[in-house]
């Protein structure tokens, strides 16, 4: 009931105003007519701005698909790389299990070095000498003495070296493990991050459709209205043909809907009455129904002609009652009330109109 209808009914005061070819009126109606052509300049840079913004937010998206593209791919190189890099683990896991495998062999052998020592004893090969046996004999100990010793200190070392080396190979296939996992969750983690962007930017784009295709949709309907309702009170004013006895009395007209004035409001250039479903809407004043259909705008409309160029419009009713051609009492019904033609509310709009002149219809209710 907003904007629509307020150029709708310019419309009509501008139609009939013209119809009535009062010369006074052309200037005034000129000026009105390039109030509304504003307006609609108006919706229709509103409509562009909506575009070029849907078009910054194309190439937006589009930035964004692109990353999302090229982080697929490295990705995919991440994973041919850890595929390549399997080997080289398989590898240091399996020299890590081989010197497993010889720090164990070498921790028993030294361990066998140290039971015979101790068997041995440290001094024994004093003992030996101090006992003055068989010097052949004692030469041979010696030696054997000493080769142990030898092969004890051999054995230290190797299993330092081995264990050593075992260090090395599992912190190099820590590391390794670690640069992969870290590359792969990195690049995961952005593109989590950028298909967020894609789905904002989606939802973006989305929203904003569906405001263009509205005000494309407010735009058609203006122009569509406009010249519906044009069409409608040019014909109208020409068949105005009932006269009037007397003419309308101000704070005289009862009101078209039984509801008290808190449930009033004053639209554009008529009055909503605010009231349930179902009510009856009555004529304010006898007259003859020169239209009784669906309008775009208003939904289902009654217009009523009183005569001496004063009409009386019913509109958003949820039944019609009365057809063209009809000749309507004071207080007759005529309809009742609804919310047709979208609107958002049950209500009846209301308006007096007077050789096409919008004129307050407060002003002629009791």
């Amino acid at each position: 009931m907003k904007h629509p209808i307020k150029w709708l009914l310019l419309g009509i005061f501008f139609i009939v105003r013209l119809s009535y070819a009062e010369p006074a009126s052309v200037l005034k109606t000129k000026s009105q007519l390039k109030v509304l052509e504003q307006k609609i300049s108006r919706l229709e840079k509103a409509l562009t701005e909506s575009k070029d913004k849907k078009s910054i937010l194309i190439q937006e998206l589009a930035t964004t698909e692109k990353a999302i593209s090229a982080c697929i791919q490295d990705l995919s190189k991440t994973h041919i790389a850890i595929e390549k890099n399997q080997d080289k683990i398989n590898q240091l896991s399996q020299e890590i299990t081989t010197l497993q495998q010889e720090l164990k062999i070498e921790q028993i052998r030294l361990a066998k070095q140290v039971r015979t020592r101790y068997k041995v004893g440290e001094y024994q090969p004093l003992k030996w000498i101090l006992n003055q046996e068989n010097p052949d004999s004692i030469s041979q100990l010696l030696t054997y003495y000493q080769y142990l010793i030898k092969a004890h200190q051999q054995s230290i070392t190797t299993v330092k070296t081995l264990q050593a080396q075992l260090a090395t190979r599992q912190n190099a296939l820590s590391q390794e493990r670690q640069e992969q996992q870290g590359l792969e969750k990195n690049l995961l983690a952005r593109q989590e991050k950028l298909e967020g962007e894609k789905l904002y930017q989606t939802k973006l784009i989305k929203d904003l459709n569906q405001d263009i295709n509205h005000q494309q949709q407010a735009l058609i309907d203006v122009q569509k209205n406009k010249e519906n309702l044009s069409r409608l009170l040019r014909d109208l004013a020409k068949k105005s043909v009932l006269s009037a006895q007397t003419a309308f009395a101000k704070h005289k007209l009862p009101f078209p809907v039984a509801v008290t004035r808190n449930h009033i409001n004053r639209i554009n250039q008529g009055v909503m009455f605010y009231a349930k479903e179902g009510l009856s809407v009555d004529a304010v004043y006898p007259g003859k129904v020169v239209f009784s259909d669906w309008l775009k705008g208003y939904g289902l409309l009654i217009i009523i002609d009183h005569g001496r160029g004063y009409m009386t419009l019913y509109a958003h009713n949820q039944a019609l009652f009365k057809q063209k051609g009809e000749s309507v009492e004071q207080g007759e019904q005529i309809a009742t009330v609804g919310h047709s033609g979208g609107l958002k509310e049950n209500g009846l709009y209301f308006e007096v109109r007077h050789r096409g002149k919008a004129i307050s219809p407060l002003d002629w209710l009791s």
